[in-house]
């Protein structure tokens, strides 16, 4: 009994170095670059999340200058398109300045990775915005995941306010720009030829896609790319 008491408190002893070590390296890479960001500022309290991820994750940051920090607390804001980190040193979050970051991604609580990339968007209300690249390739799906402030029923909020998804879904290239895609059968296949929508919707039936959500979308997306179906963009 004693021996085993003792092997718990080794482990519990080695996990809290370890842990520490971590820490201490990730600070060390974090005192090396300068990051440029301000204070949090925590958002009012209404229904909702303004987060689309509520929790910090465990990710990876990339600077335009190509420097890259892993193995960092980070958390994005749908609500003000911008990434928040947790810094351990100053027990703090920082909202990161948009310009100097290319791109960032994490695992989320399924362990499936999003990866988040900073574009200049050139339609409606222009500006840089974080894209979270669903599809990639020369023609990418992307995803634009905005969150707005908007007024609700008094039953779901006091207030009469919540934060609410207002997502939205394009086609881009560097050579062409953005198009809006809704996620949706016929406007997948309205972005290929007549000839070629009787390929598409040849492959779509053989996989048996039936658009449902986003990922049946994603899906069937990247089952017309892998066959080669040529998109009209």
């Amino acid at each position: 009994m004693a021996n085993r008491i003792l092997f718990l408190i080794i482990l519990i002893g080695l996990s809290a170095t370890t842990s520490l070590n971590a820490q201490d390296e990730l600070s060390k890479k974090l005192s090396n670059v300068n990051i440029k960001g301000t204070n949090f500022i925590t958002y009012p309290a209404y229904s909702g999340t303004p987060y689309f991820n509520e929790k910090f994750l465990i990710g990876e940051l990339e600077f335009l200058d190509g420097t890259k920090i892993e193995n960092i607390g980070l958390r994005y804001s749908s609500y003000r398109d911008e990434i928040i980190y947790y810094n351990t040193d100053l027990s703090t979050q920082i909202v990161i300045d948009k310009i100097s970051i290319k791109s960032f991604s994490f695992n989320d609580e399924n362990e499936v990775k999003r990866i988040f990339r900073r574009q200049n968007y050139t339609g409606f209300l222009t500006g840089e915005r974080f894209f979270e690249v669903l599809s990639d390739g020369e023609i990418a799906l992307l995803a634009y995941r905005k969150v707005d402030l908007g007024t609700c029923d008094p039953a779901y909020s006091k207030l009469g306010l919540a934060y609410q998804k207002s997502y939205s879904y394009y086609m881009y290239s560097a050579a062409s720009g953005y198009s809006p895609i809704a996620l949706n059968r016929n406007s997948l296949l309205s972005k290929f030829s007549k000839p070629n929508q009787k390929l598409a919707k040849k492959v779509l039936r053989k996989n048996r896609v039936v658009f449902s959500d986003e990922a049946s979308f994603v899906l069937a997306w990247n089952l017309l790319k892998e066959n080669g179906i040529p998109i009209n963009f």
